[in-house]
């Protein structure tokens, strides 16, 4: 376990050997702004100063201190501050996998609706997660911090059984957005153009890109340029050089992808990378 240093204004994340599928942030006294992105794993943000601006899709939320927001992978979000004043929150970040150990009963296989879930004013939730939270920062009792966090993370489920949603049904998205999503997974680290795409689906490349922004939240390119983050996330935790990252991606070269590694996740590959 890497410990993370007490420093105002910044941004760190890192992971906990004890709990694999789980990653954590720390933001202290910061105003980093992040552009639309998505994650690969569960986003549980709890929030202790200041008030954010979360937005996906057309409504905006105003975060307060106490406050927990909760997005699905996948799900396409911006996030800033909504005054001058600096922000203080923490984030989990928990793999599909971890949740379905932590939350599925014994021959249970489906999860409860789990998404774009905004829990006000659940004090004890917020004091569980957030304990949590702190235990795995200092690794002063991980057997306590996984009790809580598994509890904590139950307790989500059934409040989010509870809750209406807004979401898209699967099959629900248009046939060649589901074409295009699919050949951008595939070849995420390819260099591809708007023509390949148009061909692909036989469109009007200006109705493609429309139709593929409305129902993903981002364009085909800024799609593409999130699969590379997401991966390069990957790549990093298993120790691979910032340099070999890049090129394993499809970025042009490390510098193209520590400034907007940087951007998305507010800190750099190499700081990522050692969990500091």
């Amino acid at each position: 376990m890497v410990r993370m240093k007490q420093d105002a204004g910044r941004i760190r994340i890192w992971r906990n050997d004890a709990l694999a599928g789980v990653e954590l942030l720390r933001a202290s006294g910061t105003q980093h702004h992040f552009p639309k992105h998505f994650h690969d794993a569960y986003a549980i943000h709890l929030h202790e100063r200041g008030t954010m601006a979360f937005q996906y899709g057309q409504p905006q939320v105003a975060l307060k201190p106490g406050n927990i927001n909760v997005l699905a992978p996948g799900v396409v979000h911006m996030c800033l501050p909504a005054e001058e004043q600096a922000l203080n929150y923490r984030c989990l970040f928990v793999s599909p996998a971890f949740l379905q150990y932590a939350v599925l009963d014994p021959g249970a296989t489906r999860l409860a609706l789990f998404e774009r879930l905004l829990c006000l004013g659940d004090l004890e939730l917020f004091q569980s997660l957030g304990n949590a939270h702190r235990y795995l920062e200092t690794d002063d009792d991980a057997f306590e911090a996984e009790t809580l966090l598994t509890s904590g993370l139950a307790a989500l489920a059934t409040y989010s059984g509870q809750q209406p949603h807004a979401r898209i049904e699967a099959g629900s998205e248009p046939r060649h957005v589901t074409t295009i999503r699919e050949f951008l997974d595939a070849n995420y680290d390819r260099r591809i153009a708007l023509a390949d795409l148009a061909r692909l689906v036989r469109l009007n490349p200006v109705y493609l890109v429309r139709s593929f922004r409305s129902s993903v939240g981002l364009p085909p390119h800024a799609y593409q340029r999130q699969l590379r983050l997401s991966r390069a996330r990957q790549l990093l935790r298993l120790g691979t050089p910032p340099a070999e990252v890049a090129e394993m991606v499809g970025f042009a070269d490390q510098s193209h992808l520590s400034r907007l590694f940087k951007q998305t996740t507010g800190v750099t590959p190499a700081d990522y990378a050692k969990g500091l």
